[in-house]
């Protein structure tokens, strides 16, 4: 049994709440049927006019549930719709033995997946994707009731489960040193790559010389303002070199929304790029399906990933995947995915000047630009998601046996 509350692995990329996460999830279980498993994956139903049931490869399937009403919701209002999302699982798989564990992914799921572990007796693993205490410091938040409310019960989840898989060396720490959790209980299996769709597209390579890309959803943790903002430095600092250079914006809203439902995150970034003269230069493409985006990466100079934090970066990897080289900030998995000075140049976040003087080392230095092309996708291709589901097969084997041997005392958490 998988768990993705907010995060529905087939729902379109590039949305508001469609991203990584999405991904690993369908990712995983598509890999984990080539090993012989299948999953059922319980979601939220965000788009009314999906089926409730869809298959998710050959015997897969992801299942979507009301939680007590169908549509979109932001991530802040689902925690209170948890009670009706338990309720309508139980009820639709009425038998639960045909599970053998519960993977959950994300603090809201972890929590639904607290309460099957205690109902059912399932063992429980858990991926964070994003860790409350990494964002709320990048953030620079406060330390709110939300807040609050999401790290005591990361912290119940992180040391209750059954086995928590990280999927880079600094999220390993931060479990072990901020949440409690035992170092014999944290495996790390770094997210794979899907290297039949992204890989270098030999007929879009000599488009590469001035265009930059950027991959993402409207969400400030993203950095796109700080690209912005190194664009517009870029244009008054080095005028010659700017000529020619665009940006591509890959993600956010659909080109086709009307304007009055155009979100106000676009709006923000539209006004800053009419206010300093940058419209010529960037260009808005919207959420594009992988084939496409793949295109983009391999046409592009560099793919910029100016994130406040990442837990692993998925973007990166699949840019250089595609043989292009990746400038990102310096923080959580993106220190670890991108080789600087070799796959990339990596520099410090909310830093506008330094990410405008590593574009303009990799627009410039052809030399530099070429190596990088070559060693990005030798180095991506050590990334699978057959590799990653045959390691999770061994940590659900271990946790399955586990708990055989000691089984745990049943109860309810609510």
């Amino acid at each position: 049994m998988f768990l993705s509350y907010h995060g529905d692995p087939l729902a379109k990329l590039g949305g508001i709440q469609s991203g990584g996460q999405n991904i690993y999830v369908k990712e995983v279980v598509t890999a984990l049927e080539r090993l012989g498993f299948a999953a059922d994956v319980f979601t939220h139903w965000s788009d009314p006019e999906a089926p409730q049931v869809e298959v998710l490869g050959k015997k897969s399937r992801v299942i979507r549930l009301e939680a007590g009403k169908k549509g979109f919701f932001p991530k802040q209002r689902m925690y209170a719709m948890i009670p009706h999302f338990i309720s309508e699982l139980t009820a639709f798989i009425r038998s639960p033995d045909k599970y053998s564990l519960i993977h959950s992914n994300y603090w809201l799921s972890g929590y639904i997946g607290q309460h099957l572990r205690s109902r059912y007796g399932l063992p429980l693993v858990h991926t964070s994707h994003s860790l409350g205490v990494i964002r709320s410091n990048a953030m620079e938040q406060n330390r709110t009731r939300a807040v609050t409310i999401r790290l005591d019960t990361e912290k119940r989840l992180l040391r209750t489960a059954d086995c928590v898989v990280a999927t880079t060396p600094d999220e390993q720490e931060v479990l072990r040193d901020y949440y409690g959790v035992a170092p014999d209980k944290v495996s790390l299996v770094p997210c794979g790559v899907n290297t039949g769709v992204f890989h270098p597209h030999t007929k879009t390579v000599a488009d590469r010389r001035n265009t930059l890309l950027f991959a993402g959803r409207f969400e400030e943790n993203k950095g796109l303002s700080v690209l912005l903002k190194a664009m517009a430095a870029l244009k008054a600092n080095r005028p010659q070199t700017m000529k020619s250079v665009r940006l591509l914006i890959c993600g956010g809203d659909p080109l086709d929304l009307p304007e009055s439902a155009v979100s106000a995150e676009k709006c923000r970034y539209r006004k800053f790029i009419d206010e300093n003269a940058l419209t010529d230069c960037v260009e808005f493409l919207g959420p594009l399906k992988h084939e496409g985006l793949a295109q983009c990466f391999s046409m592009a100079r560099a793919t910029v990933v100016p994130s406040y934090y990442e837990s692993f970066g998925l973007v990166a990897l699949e840019a250089m995947a595609c043989g292009c080289p990746v400038i990102a900030s310096n923080t959580g998995g993106l220190r670890h995915t991108v080789l600087d000075g070799i796959t990339g140049i990596l520099v410090e976040p909310k830093d506008p000047a330094m990410l405008a003087d590593a574009i303009y080392e990799l627009l410039t230095n052809d030399y530099l630009s070429t190596r990088m092309r070559k060693d990005t996708a030798l180095h991506a291709r050590r990334y699978s998601w057959l590799q990653v589901a045959s390691d999770l097969t061994k940590i659900y084997r271990e946790v399955v046996e586990c708990r055989k041997e000691t089984p745990s005392i049943r109860q309810n958490i609510y």
